[in-house]
This record gives structure tokens, sequence and C-alpha cells, in this order.
């Protein structure tokens, strides 16, 4: 009777600390934020896929005006690309950043193909992922090198939202 008591202490505790290293490690790290800075004229085919969804009401993203006006020469494509990490042993799910827009922002989305925009992102447990945000802005912002920005990237674990917020320097 008292190696059973013995042995069931023992499991309590080790149950105890799986418990708290799981819920202690239940989030997503960024280890490392790099944009690149592409001119519209280099994306024009992104370009008039989003500039025909804005039109039609079917941007699968984040708009931050009503329509996108002019040509591909007027705007710059910044994508951002995050590596994260999960450290935990529940999987990230729905993993989704967005930016604190800037002024001359006109959109955002999350994948390199404007036409997979809604690809759903999973880090699973114990892994690292890249993840990208591109940003439609203003051609003026990429003249004036625009480069400081926040991004709030929001996730799930176990059904519980969770978020983070990561500035680029």
């Amino acid at each position: 009777m008292k190696y059973a008591a013995i042995v069931m202490v023992v499991l309590v505790i080790a149950g105890a600390v799986l418990g708290i290293y799981t819920a202690a490690n239940a989030r997503i790290q960024v280890l490392s934020v790099t944009m690149s800075a592409a001119s519209g004229d280099e994306k024009q085919s992104d370009f008039a896929v989003l500039q025909q969804a804005m039109d039609h009401g079917a941007l699968i993203g984040t708009p931050y005006t009503d329509e996108l006006a002019g040509s591909s020469s007027d705007y710059s494509f910044f994508t951002y690309t995050f590596r994260l990490k999960n450290g935990g042993l529940i999987d990230a799910e729905m993993v989704e950043i967005q930016p604190v827009p800037a002024n001359g922002d006109v959109l955002c989305y999350t994948s390199l193909d404007s036409t997979q925009a809604t690809a759903e992102l999973t880090v699973k447990a114990g892994s690292e992922r890249d993840a990208w945000c591109v940003v439609l802005t203003d051609r003026q912002n990429q003249q004036q090198h625009l480069v400081t920005r926040s991004f709030r990237i929001t996730y799930y674990i176990w059904g519980v939202a969770k978020s983070t917020v990561v500035t680029y320097k």
C-alpha cells in the first residue's frame, strides 16, 4: 500500500510538471523578421489581381482604403517574412499576421501568392515555420525607406486566442 501511494504521488507530480510546462510554453515566439521591397512594376500581375479583387469587393486580405486607384507603378510591395517558433506541446492554429497600418498603406494579405491569401497557417508543436505578410503601400513610402512597422500576430492554442506584437526596425 505504501508503494502504491508513492507511485501515485510521483505520477501526480509528473502530471503537474507536464501541465505547467505545457501552459508556460503555449505561445509562439518570433525568432526573426526580414523585409524585402519591390516596386509595383515588378509585380504587375499581382497588382492586377488585387485591383480586380478590390473592384469586385472580393479581396482576401485587409483593405485600408476603398479603392486601388492608379497603376502598379504608383505602389510598392513590402514583403515581411517572419520566422515563428512553437516551443510548446500543442499546435498553434489559425496564425494571422496583421500590420498596424501606416500612412499610405492600401492593403495587406498574408501570402506571397495574392490568389491564395486564405491559406490557413499552423505552426506545429515543437517546430519552426516561416510566415509572410505583404503590405501594398504608396510608392512614396519605399522612396522614404519606411521600414519601422508593428505587427500583431494572433493564433489559437486549444481554442484559446493569444497574440503577440512585434516591431520590425
